[in-house]
């Protein structure tokens, strides 16, 4: 064996011993919250399908097209249905413009790399998703991690003086955690330190606001607070489908267009993906039964997690989590949850803190109530895992 595949068996034992192994299962989606893993049939908290529209009908005839984008958008893959999208996106989520991306960590990949370099800063979330730390790396930019929601130590760092732009990074519905970024307070400090906002609100699109619309919505941002926003938007979660677009003013769009490496030099999406995606937007606006619907499943769930022994911190989005501490009890509660029909993944580094190893519950309105107690129920008839998780953030 030569040296590079050598250190890579070391590392796969490595991450073997240290219960951080993955594995991929193969997946179908059922209808009502179920799916076929590897052949079996299971009532799945797996999931970010938060509105149910993955098997909707209204999108299978658009998806039957199996044609191409064959190209880049800048070559020949900018097609029709793609650019009635964009425009469609714009005025949907209330914003000058849009581009496309074939998703949202090919987004953040190309967008914060476009902006800034080496002489400007960021500032990051210490809970902010990977593709936006990596994306932030790429860019060569001064990064700057704040705790998590802390605004007192995000100003403090804001008002360090030194060159060049300055961005703000965050998630918006924080996917592993179920808490919200407080927008309302991020925009006004970049407006008090003349810096701008980048958004990830792949959680939030079709969950947050009366309408779906996402965290924009949810905070009722005015304009002028929109100018300081950048704004991904992804549709691979309450969508049902998948790709990303990033909204903003029309000099920020046509930039990005022009040096985004992730969008100059990827194949658009394809046709029927684009017409797919238009036919969802105003299923997610219409969607207002399915959004109060999480809303009381979430309710549920928080009474029933009251009863087990491992926390549950509150959150009324459809991410909930139960705390385990260490990777071999959260893979430990997932097997015994498959065993009786049941996939909850167990949550491990680096996706979350060490020490803060999880099960990770995805609501969905296609859940029913009964769904909910049968997952407590299960949980409750299971061994019991000392809890080592010392805080939850």
């Amino acid at each position: 064996m030569n040296a590079l595949l050598n250190r890579l068996e070391h590392g796969l034992q490595g991450l073997r011993r240290q219960d951080l192994w993955r594995h991929r299962t193969l997946c179908q989606p059922l209808p009502n919250g179920h799916v076929r893993r590897d052949g079996r049939d299971m009532l799945s908290f797996a999931g970010n399908d938060y509105l149910g529209l993955s098997l909707h009908p209204d999108l299978q005839p658009a998806l039957a097209d199996a044609a191409g984008a064959t190209a880049s958008p800048l070559v020949c893959g900018h097609h029709r249905q793609a650019h009635a999208l964009e425009q469609e996106l714009a005025a949907w989520s209330g914003f000058d413009a849009a581009r496309l991306f074939v998703s949202g960590y090919q987004a953040s990949l190309g967008v914060i790399p476009a902006l800034l370099g080496p002489k400007d800063s960021i500032f990051c979330d210490r809970l902010n998703h990977a593709s936006l730390i990596d994306g932030s790396r790429l860019s060569g930019a001064r990064l700057r991690v704040y705790p998590h929601r802390d605004m007192g130590r995000l100003e403090a760092l804001l008002s360090r003086p030194g060159p060049g732009l300055k961005l703000i990074i965050s998630d918006s519905l924080f996917s592993m955690d179920g808490t919200l970024a407080p927008v309302d307070e991020l925009l006004t400090l970049c407006e008090r330190h003349d810096a701008m906002l980048y958004l990830d609100d792949a959680h939030g699109l079709g969950v947050l606001g009366a309408n779906g619309r996402g965290a924009p919505e949810h905070f009722a941002l005015t304009q002028a607070q929109r100018r300081r926003l950048i704004y991904l938007g992804t549709f691979g979660k309450a969508a049902g489908l998948g790709g990303a677009f990033v909204a903003g003013s029309a000099t920020l769009i046509d930039w990005l267009t022009q040096r985004a490496r992730s969008y100059v030099f990827s194949t658009g999406l394809a046709p029927a993906h684009c017409a797919a995606l238009r036919a969802c937007l105003p299923l997610i606006s219409q969607a207002q039964q399915q959004r109060t619907r999480l809303q009381h499943l979430a309710r549920l769930w928080q009474i029933q997690a009251d009863t087990l022994p491992w926390p549950s911190p509150l959150s009324e989005t459809p991410v909930q989590r139960l705390m385990l501490g260490q990777p071999s009890q959260a893979l430990r509660l997932s097997a015994y949850l498959a065993e009786h029909g049941i996939w909850a993944p167990a949550i491990r580094p680096p996706t979350v803190p060490r020490g803060q190893s999880r099960l990770r519950i995805s609501l969905s309105a296609a859940h029913q109530e009964r769904d909910i107690l049968r997952l407590a129920d299960c949980l409750r008839q299971a061994p019991s895992f000392p809890n080592t998780e010392t805080s939850a953030p």
